[in-house]
């Protein structure tokens, strides 16, 4: 496609995109779906892909807009990710209602509004009304890695063998095998960083200006802190290589002390698993923010290799989990097996000591961790460190409510206890990060102008 008619396009979509203000809840993405169909039934219909761990089923809309691409689209992929639930309940609507828009894809779109349906539901506590960030803590849920959608696609590499998927994650394998989607997007929400992206290729240069212009005109600029794990390469400002449990395997064998499978314990993501059916499937997830602070822009060197600021962060993270373990051998007493806020958190402190330890073996190694760090990553790597305190204890406050609500009593005061640590990092957050929140309705468009752009004018 011509790049001004590229533009073009871009532009009439975001036009048409609603002001959202606040989340949808499952039964309304549901219900907005059925009506769709109703209205554009020429174009559009609704398919039950399989069940959720709620027993709803996990249903796909599919809009047909051409044969030459087959777009594969899922929103929920993690249950505290709502943004791109939106992104697809305004991408529907406007490829339904406007046929030249739908024709120029010339793709036949299969949207997963709901990837994550018993997890959504669970943290539907924040989704009405403005967002705060203690609202969004005490109503926040999020599985463990083996029941995670986006982590337990079937693999087998080298010593990592993985075989159970999750019901959504079945749901989600029917689509891939019978669809084979040329391209595939995953659509997920970061909680202190920039906008950023990760890509099976590359895509051409107008598209890869498209990926930073948007944002900064929406006031979410491109992330310009470190990349989530070591082992993810850096395409550009806030553009990654897309990854798969092979690259975090491969990384676990090269840095750890023990058998990376006996580390991870869970399966592959979508884009592993699609790229097995169609090698030339082009993939993008697209992350975005609730918050945002305009030093996480600031690419002024600070003087301090960044090997020290890394090394200072995981002094702070060793803390962390010493913390966190001793608190847990606090609840652990008074926890169900099945409690859904707290059912493999153990299992996950191992995995972070265990990624610790490799984090070491990284430090000492890697030589790009010599040049000077910057304003953004200096302040990314401290507050991740304060983030994963609230958010453990938040889930610890779920936990123990949880109990409680069921009859069952935990020892007085461990309840209020972990209330008042969770409050108390994030009057650290909140005097630290000069933040302001993100207009929901400007991380769908950012979201919407990535999915466009790169669906109709295709990776290099």
């Amino acid at each position: 496609m011509h790049p001004s008619l590229l533009e073009t396009l871009t532009a009439r979509v975001l036009e048409r995109a609603p002001a959202f203000q606040e989340f949808m809840l499952v039964g309304e993405l549901y219900e907005s779906s059925r009506k769709l169909t109703e209205e554009h039934g020429d174009v559009a219909e609704v398919v039950e892909a399989g069940e959720s761990r709620a027993r709803l089923p996990l249903e796909a809309l599919i809009i047909r807009g051409g044969d030459e691409r087959r777009v594969l689209a899922y929103a929920f992929p993690h249950p505290n990710e709502p943004v791109g639930s939106l992104t697809l309940e305004a991408l529907s609507w406007i490829l339904a209602r406007d046929r030249d828009i739908l024709r120029a894809t010339r793709a036949t779109w299969i949207l997963v509004k709901v990837a994550d349906v018993y997890g959504a539901l669970l943290n539907e506590g924040w989704f009405k009304g403005p967002f705060t960030l203690e609202k969004y803590l005490l109503n926040y849920y999020r599985p463990p890695p083996y029941r995670q959608v986006e982590w337990t696609f079937p693999i087998e590499y080298k010593t990592l063998k993985w075989d159970k998927p999750t019901p959504e994650t079945r749901a989600l394998m029917k689509l891939i095998e019978e669809w084979r989607p040329t391209h595939l997007y995953s659509l997920h929400n970061a909680y202190f960083t920039g906008t950023f992206y990760y890509v099976s290729r590359k895509p051409p240069g107008r598209v890869m200006e498209m990926l930073a212009e948007t944002p900064r005109s929406l006031g979410v600029p491109l992330h310009k802190g470190a990349p989530e794990a070591p082992y993810i390469k850096r395409l550009g400002d806030g553009v990654f290589t897309m990854y798969s449990i092979v690259d975090e395997y491969d990384w676990l064998e090269k840095h750890a002390d023990r058998d990376p499978a006996g580390v991870l314990r869970v399966g592959d993501n979508g884009y592993g698993y699609a790229r097995r059916l169609n090698p030339d499937v082009f993939a993008m997830i697209c992350e975005v923010p609730y918050i945002y602070d305009d030093r996480l822009d600031n690419t002024t060197r600070i003087g301090i290799p960044l090997r020290e600021i890394y090394r200072l962060a995981q002094e702070r993270g060793r803390g962390n989990l010493e913390e966190m373990r001793s608190f847990t051998e606090k609840v652990d007493p008074y926890m169900s097996p099945d409690n859904p806020y707290y059912e493999g958190w153990k299992e996950f402190l191992d995995y972070l000591e265990n990624y610790d330890k490799a984090g070491e073996s990284w430090l000492e190694k890697d030589p790009g961790l010599d040049k000077p760090a910057t304003v953004a990553q200096a302040l990314h790597a401290y507050m991740v460190t304060v983030w994963e305190r609230m958010a453990f204890y938040s889930r610890m406050y779920k936990a123990l409510t949880y109990e409680e609500k069921r009859g069952r009593t935990a020892l007085p005061g461990l309840k209020e206890e972990a209330l008042a640590r969770m409050r108390r990092n994030l009057e650290l957050f909140e005097n630290l990060v000069d933040y302001r929140v993100i207009p929901v309705g400007n991380l769908v468009k950012i979201q919407l102008a990535a999915v466009i752009a790169t669906a109709v004018q295709g990776p290099t």
